[in-house]
């Protein structure tokens, strides 16, 4: 046990018992039921997010943070700029977009998963599971896109030069800024019957 305490103290513990009491705090607490009850739900949550949408914890965290911080800029634009009141309906938007966004996400998860992979020139290929990733990619893209904006009309400089570089890169595919014509975009005669 001298040893032991030697080389303990090597790493700054005092003794083992110091040891043990740094190390594995949830048995010292004195009320193990409810750290093990919060571990165990934690984990269950975890596990049920992954395995149901295909993405970490981490992903949604981000993802979660990218709508709320576009709702927040948004607001803050609408007060500032607009002079508008806060209204509880714009919460309610943040709401349901979420909600929409999660359930396409979901739905594209879940085909993807019962849809079995192709062979394409020697790769497997899910096309559903490119279609969950592409449309993911989309909506993080698009949020990202608006947060920016929103900074931008709060007077960060670098935020509106960011959106502007992205806008005048990508609005040829996509339509951000609502300038894209769509009914022109294919020039196909109309065949008369």
């Amino acid at each position: 046990m001298k040893l032991l305490n030697y080389i303990l103290q090597g790493f700054g513990y005092l003794d083992f018992h110091d040891f043990q009491t740094t190390t594995f705090k949830m048995f010292y607490f004195g009320n193990l039921k409810l750290f093990v009850t919060i571990s165990i739900t934690l984990g269950t949550i975890r596990e049920f997010i992954v395995t149901s949408t295909g993405l970490d914890v981490i992903f949604w965290a981000v993802f979660v943070f990218l709508i709320i911080a576009e709702w927040q800029t948004g607001m803050k634009v609408d007060m500032m700029k607009r002079g508008n009141k806060f209204q509880s309906r714009k919460f309610g938007r943040m709401v349901l977009k979420i909600g929409v966004y999660i359930a396409i996400l979901l739905s594209l998860f879940a085909l993807s998963e019962t849809t079995k992979n192709k062979s394409f020139i020697g790769f497997e290929i899910n096309p559903l599971g490119w279609l969950y990733y592409v449309v993911m990619v989309a909506i993080v893209f698009q949020l990202v896109i608006s947060y920016l904006e929103n900074l931008g009309n709060l007077g960060y400089k670098e935020a509106k030069g960011i959106a502007g570089i992205v806008l005048r890169r990508y609005n040829k595919w996509f339509e951000f800024d609502g300038t894209k014509d769509g009914d022109s975009f294919i020039n196909e005669p109309k065949i008369e019957e």
